[in-house]
């Protein structure tokens, strides 16, 4: 996140609270105290935008919306295990922030899909996420390409699916 991103993000976390606090502030006392606080929906939004990170806050029509929006598109690769003892690193796909990559194993396969971060630990059987036929693995990471399979079948292969957002 770039410094402009982070001072925007203090300073609309810290509008609103001020909203916050404002429209708290406007509510009518109760003449009898129970002791048990009571808000309103616009009010109970508010508190989820200002927990969630104030990403996706819309006051005027009293929604919040605390997840990225849906996307116009996927992008899907396939990586074949070609050699035994070999990593094979992930194609260069962004990944969005707030989406997950998602990496698979196919169901056909006939051994073990390896996950790690790394050429040499894809190699090390301590270092690395196995995926059996059909698992499938996620991680909310910048890009595929950091990311490194191999496997212990010749002809197996992984698939990887990230949404995108549109041009």
């Amino acid at each position: 996140m770039s410094d402009k991103a982070k001072t925007a993000l203090v300073l609309s976390t810290a509008a609103a609270i001020a909203a916050a606090a404002a429209l708290l502030a406007k509510r009518p006392a109760s003449a009898e105290s129970t002791g048990v606080v009571t808000l309103d929906e616009v009010s109970i939004n508010l508190l989820i935008a200002i927990a969630q990170g104030i990403e996706n806050l819309n006051l005027e029509g009293g929604f919040v919306q605390g997840w990225p929006p849906n996307t116009d598109n996927i992008e899907i690769a396939r990586i074949d295990i070609a050699a035994l003892n070999t990593a094979y690193r992930l194609p260069a796909i962004e990944v969005p922030d707030g989406f997950t990559l998602l990496v698979k194993a196919w169901p056909t396969n006939a051994g073990i899909i390896y996950v790690a971060r790394s050429d040499p630990d894809a190699r090390n059987v301590n270092q690395v996420w196995p995926l059996l036929p059909n698992d499938f693995f996620g991680v909310a990471i910048k890009n595929a390409h950091l990311l490194y399979i191999s496997g212990t079948a010749v002809g197996d292969f992984a698939t990887v699916l990230v949404e995108q957002r549109g041009d």
